[in-house]
């Protein structure tokens, strides 16, 4: 069934985001918490599998919600009733994330399939074009592939529910990094109504809402251990961390995406780079966060290899999605990111003599090193003369 007239965006619905996307992205800043707490309760391989895959149904409902949202006027109330549905039945689905290897699993599948199949048979009410619509109709195909699995995970105990639910979400993330491509069937991207600097406008304030749930976390950790002396240093080290990060992703890279989606017609091929990427850039914050409140809690203790593996593992995803990224989309050769995980990797490995304080301090400087590097490679570019 198609609708008497089209929701989707027109020319005169302005670029702006819009307050009701901003009110959505919220309730994901309780399901960023839940994920480094989830990580923090379960530290060891299996509980790193079990976030992970959280992680990856977490960020599908955001992605394709925003990527709906963003094909669509959001000024009209259909367009808002969707958002603010899927932002209910989320806010259950992450208020069960930390048990949903336990007794609530059934809750965390149901959620996840109602706004993943709901939304996506929506979609196809929404008067889209064909070719946007017969996408829509792929991505629906390949979430009834992965939707047994997800069923068939609630009745197992943890870990064979965690082995069920990995096929699951590797359907999942297979489909979207082949943009839900179908046997002689496929997307052409050039033909797809997505504005792709609304799009990556999107990601960043997505990807600035997470950084500030480190914040927010690194804050809560400081709160409970005032009495530590080292408390200071610590603190403002974890601080300094999201500074990092946040110079590397926002004074450069978003720039830099920003004049390359000017000077080309399909947006929708480095879109879904964007998303890839903007995956690991997540689980790297999430690895930060943890690490973050290891450290604070107990600084002067020689840290664990789980602690060091937390510590020096986030900045070392965020450095290698952004790498893959400007390599892919903005066709650039940066070996300051290389650089960067080669001194996190050798750091890591004398990080774990020292005090976790001193360890937390040695994940910052190739952050920081990289930051400044980025802007010293900028500016030159900018100064150099026109031939």
């Amino acid at each position: 069934m198609v609708r008497a007239r089209s929701l989707m965006r027109s020319a005169t619905s302005g670029d702006r985001v819009t307050r009701v996307e901003l009110f959505f992205d919220l309730v994901f800043v309780f399901a960023l918490s839940q994920l480094s707490h989830h990580l923090l309760e379960h530290l060891s391989w299996l509980g790193a599998g079990e976030t992970f895959v959280l992680l990856l149904a977490v960020y599908k409902v955001w992605v394709y919600t925003t990527w709906s949202a963003t094909l669509l006027d959001t000024s009209l109330r259909e367009v808002q009733w969707m958002l603010l549905i899927v932002m209910l039945v989320t806010l259950f689905m992450n208020a069960s994330i930390d048990s949903s290897f336990g007794a609530f699993g059934w809750l965390f599948v149901a959620c996840y399939l109602a706004v993943q199949l709901g939304r996506g048979a929506w979609m196809l009410t929404a008067g889209l074009d064909e070719t946007t619509h017969n996408h829509f109709v792929r991505t629906l195909t390949w979430g009834f592939m992965s939707a047994p699995f997800w069923i068939a995970g609630v009745f197992f105990d943890a870990v064979p529910r965690l082995m069920i639910w990995g096929v699951a979400a590797a359907i999942d993330l297979l489909g979207h990094m082949l943009a839900h491509r179908l046997p002689g069937r496929k997307t052409e991207g050039s033909r797809v109504p997505l504005p792709g600097e609304r799009m990556f406008e999107r990601f960043g304030l997505f990807y600035l809402i997470a950084l500030g749930e480190t914040i927010l976390s690194t804050g809560l950790a400081i709160a409970g251990n005032l009495e530590d002396p080292l408390i200071f240093v610590t603190g403002t080290v974890g601080l300094a961390g999201s500074i990092a990060i946040w110079w590397c992703y926002f004074h450069s890279l978003e720039r830099d995406i920003l004049d390359k989606l000017a000077t080309v017609d399909d947006h929708f091929r480095p879109g879904i780079l964007a998303g890839n990427t903007l995956l690991m850039l997540l689980a790297g914050l999430i690895l930060v966060a943890a690490g973050d409140q290891l450290v604070i809690s107990d600084p002067s203790a020689r840290p664990e290899l789980s602690t060091v593996l937390l510590l020096f593992g986030g900045p070392a995803l965020f450095l290698a999605g952004r790498g893959i990224f400007i390599r892919q989309v903005l066709g650039l050769r940066h070996p300051t990111d290389l650089i960067g995980i080669g001194t996190l990797a050798v750091l890591a490995g004398l990080s774990l003599l020292l005090p976790a304080f001193v360890a937390a301090m040695g994940a910052l400087l190739p952050l920081i090193g990289v930051a400044v590097a980025d802007t010293v490679i900028r500016r030159r570019r900018f100064k150099q003369p026109i031939n």
